[in-house]
């Protein structure tokens, strides 16, 4: 009986006030979309780029003007490389010997804005966590990230990679084991 009044009579006009005060409101968001979850001590996480560390959720970016974004080739659900700027030889060669698809972003301001370093490595997981992020790597100061690749992930279907980016037209280059496709 209490319950029900309070249901009924209370909660009505108790939380629509509560929600007026922008705090509560962010308070609430962050809690239902669970964007502050993170799995930086996680055994599959390492590094940092910038302000994103391996286990971070992979900041969401417009890819180019046309509005297409980074998560696009997340939908294949396969580990992945991601650079933003551009990839060094070195690390497109290990990409390819390990089957990892690697997905070269052109450069924009607002991707520095949402966090990400330009020509940094970021291997993603399937769920869109960055696993690894370097910045070394594309410098070449770092191991490759395929050695840590090989070890953290599983083998995805590759197949299934190159028929998703090329429905998708992904604004990017997108390397994947011995052949090179440019899609628009």
């Amino acid at each position: 009986m209490i319950a029900r009044r309070v249901r009924l009579n209370v909660v009505p006009v108790v939380i629509p006030m509560i929600f007026r005060f922008p705090t509560t409101r962010r308070i609430l968001f962050r809690t239902v979309s669970q964007t502050s979850v993170n799995y930086r001590g996680s055994s599959l996480s390492e590094g940092r780029a910038g302000p994103v560390y391996g286990g971070d959720r992979l900041p969401w970016v417009t890819a180019d003007s046309s509005g297409v974004d980074n998560f696009t080739p997340l939908r294949s659900f396969d580990w992945q490389v991601h650079v933003y700027g551009d990839a060094a030889r070195e690390m497109q060669a290990a990409c390819r010997d390990q089957t990892l698809p690697l997905h070269v972003f052109p450069w924009r301001l607002e991707m520095g804005r949402a966090g990400l370093r330009r020509d940094a490595v970021y291997l993603v997981r399937p769920d869109g966590y960055v696993a690894v992020a370097d910045r070394r790597v594309a410098r070449g100061r770092s191991r490759p990230i395929s050695t840590r690749a090989g070890s953290l992930r599983r083998g995805g279907s590759s197949d299934q990679v190159l028929s998703i980016n090329g429905a998708s037209r992904i604004g990017h280059r997108v390397i994947h084991a011995q052949e090179e496709e440019t899609t628009r």
